[in-house]
């Protein structure tokens, strides 16, 4: 496996070094709170009379899920014709 260094100070960083060397390279794996174009949700978390409600960041889409007792899940689900575990719509973080 590659070492990864800061960008700064060279160092070496390690399973464990948190959050980061304060003044070089962090976790590029961090999702963005912000939705650029924003996202519309149709069912769950939509308006009070059923219209699609468009969303500009995850922070404000958990906060009304939170309002109405709702949890957020994300399911793969993959296109069985593909012959894959590959989906378009999702990607596995694990």
């Amino acid at each position: 496996m590659d070492e990864v260094k800061c960008d700064k100070c060279q160092k070496v960083l390690e399973i464990g070094d948190f959050p980061f060397c304060p003044h070089g390279k962090g976790n590029n794996n961090v999702i963005p709170d912000e939705i650029p174009g924003g996202v519309w949700i149709k069912h769950g978390i939509c308006n009070e009379d059923g219209s699609p409600r468009k969303y500009y960041s995850r922070s404000e889409m958990d906060k009304e899920a939170k309002r109405r007792g709702l949890t957020r899940i994300v399911e793969h689900v993959t296109d069985p014709k593909s012959g894959s575990d590959k989906s378009p719509h999702t990607k596995r973080w694990v």
